[in-house]
């Protein structure tokens, strides 16, 4: 990454489990779903993390771009055997997950604290 690169996380790490949120509002225009991708896989590839909470509470709009690197980064970390919680999607997109049956594949949980209590 780029030091001109805008950071689309925020990161901290609790006890082991990296907690990643997404700043961005909108994951629509694939320049800005490109770099939430990559900075996401540089996570989990430079620091070798691979247990990760992913909170969406600030996103508003996520285009199916967006739905595939989540699907790529949760492969990635089951190959690693870590585990990837998404958290804080608002009603709008938690119904997208459960109509497209993507709940089934990805871990969904209300909150970040939620989220943490499952590991």
């Amino acid at each position: 990454m780029s030091l001109s690169a805008p950071q689309h996380l925020r990161v901290e790490t609790i006890t082991g489990i990296m907690i990643v949120s997404i700043v961005d509002n909108d994951l629509l225009a694939e320049e800005i779903i490109q770099e939430v991708g990559e900075q996401l896989f540089r996570l989990v590839e430079e620091q070798g993390q691979n247990k990760l909470v992913l909170s969406f509470r600030d996103v508003r709009y996520m285009s199916s771009a967006m739905v595939g690197q989540l699907v790529k980064l949760h492969k990635k970390i089951a190959k690693a055997q870590g585990r990837m919680i998404l958290c804080g999607f608002s009603p709008v997109l938690r119904e997208v997950f459960r109509i497209s049956q993507l709940d089934r594949l990805l871990e969904i949980q209300e909150n970040e604290q939620i989220a943490l209590d499952k590991f």
